[in-house]
């Protein structure tokens, strides 16, 4: 809702592209995109009202004055979809010192979870108060809700997918498409065409 200030690592990926594009569309205040330099301008395209390189440092050293990170700068909802996305990184721990101290604030959303934190989530175990793997209810009416959001609020633009590649469903184009998603470098969605 307004006045949320959300980030939003992996943003220039396919999930994080999405959530962007969320966020804004609910009307999110502050949208910091944690992203390479090079997709940089398309995270911003999608409403990212600020960008971090992560290239030339990590968001804490963004935040940093005085050697502290102040809570002014602190976030609301910090949407990771970088961590164990397959080259070892675990911005959990960071990340858990960027939110915002209380339980309706400081929420950490991962999309790529360790497998406990999987567990934990698919059992209904938690272990912190404001740790998930999804921020809604899975529920017909959660649904609905996702599903106008998605079509533009109150006459905004729909949320559009952005997409890498479209490429065959073969064994050469599955080769290709899985050696550009392990590669990390993918920006946006990689879609494979039944009809290719």
């Amino acid at each position: 809702s307004s006045g949320i200030n959300a980030e939003y690592g992996g943003a220039s990926g396919g999930t994080g592209t999405a959530g962007v594009q969320l966020a804004k569309a609910l009307g999110a205040k502050d949208i910091i995109g944690v992203c390479s330099g090079r997709n940089a301008e398309l995270v911003r395209s999608l409403g990212a009202t600020e960008i971090i390189d992560y290239t030339k440092g990590s968001v804490t050293d963004y935040l940093l004055e005085n050697g502290a990170v102040p809570e002014a700068k602190k976030f609301d909802i910090i949407y990771d979809c970088a961590t164990n996305s397959g080259a070892g990184e675990d911005y959990y721990s960071s990340s858990m010192g960027l939110l915002k101290p209380g339980s309706r604030h400081g929420q950490y959303v991962a999309i790529n979870g360790s497998p406990g934190f999987w567990i934990r989530a698919m059992t209904g175990i938690r272990v912190g108060a404001n740790e998930h793997l999804f921020l809604m209810k899975r529920n017909t009416a959660e649904y609905q809700e996702l599903g106008r959001i998605m079509d533009g609020l109150e006459g905004g633009e729909p949320i559009k997918p952005v997409i890498q590649d479209e490429l065959p469903f073969n064994e050469e184009g599955l080769k290709q498409g899985f050696d550009l998603l392990k590669s990390r470098r993918a920006v946006g969605k990689i879609v494979f065409n039944m009809d290719m």
